[in-house]
């Protein structure tokens, strides 16, 4: 086993760069239409979808980020 140090920016920085990332994808999710992700109901999917991107925004400015 290999262990890596990161110190607390890093670590910040790497949380925030896979949470960016998640909330593009589903935010292009939501563009395109693609359900079946939490529900069978593409009106209730695209309603969960939406309460994911609210979330990883609201986590993100914790983190400072800004859109």
């Amino acid at each position: 086993m290999i262990m890596i140090e990161v110190n607390d920016e890093q670590l910040n920085e790497l949380v925030v760069a896979d949470l960016q990332q998640s909330l593009q994808g589903l935010r292009q999710d939501l563009e395109e239409g693609r359900g079946g992700i939490w529900s069978h109901d593409p009106k209730e999917d695209r309603k969960i979808i939406k309460k994911h991107i609210k979330a990883l925004k609201l986590v993100l400015e914790h983190y400072g980020w800004e859109e």
